[in-house]
């Protein structure tokens, strides 16, 4: 009887579970890249502007309002607004299709797409 250190099946699924940790581990590098993906920004329903997001920057949105939307890493925030409440500020960052964030009384949207 041979003894060996591994047999051959279990080398094969060592060799896939090393590439799946490998694509687990390079997948948040991929998606924090923000390749390809923009953001639409609406005021009172129309287009005023679409951003990149892999480009990181500061855009001042006049609305009913002033805001100014921060793009880093991929994602993008509310920084600063004129309205009275803030929400629109700590709401946060977004960054996946499909998301938005508004400023209601600077009538200014951001969606993901």
């Amino acid at each position: 009887m041979e003894n060996k250190l591994f047999k051959k099946k279990e080398i094969v699924l060592l060799l896939i579970i090393s590439a799946l940790m490998l694509a687990l581990m390079l997948l948040p590098s991929l998606k924090e890249s923000g390749k390809g993906v923009r953001a639409i920004v609406t005021c009172n329903g129309d287009v005023v502007a679409e951003i990149d997001l892999g480009e990181d920057a500061d855009y001042t949105i006049e609305g009913n309002l002033t805001a100014t939307l921060e793009v880093r890493n991929g994602k993008i925030r509310f920084v600063h607004s004129l309205c009275p409440d803030k929400i629109c500020e700590a709401f946060g960052w977004i960054g996946e299709p499909g998301e938005t964030a508004i400023c209601a009384p600077a009538r200014i949207a951001v969606q993901i797409v």
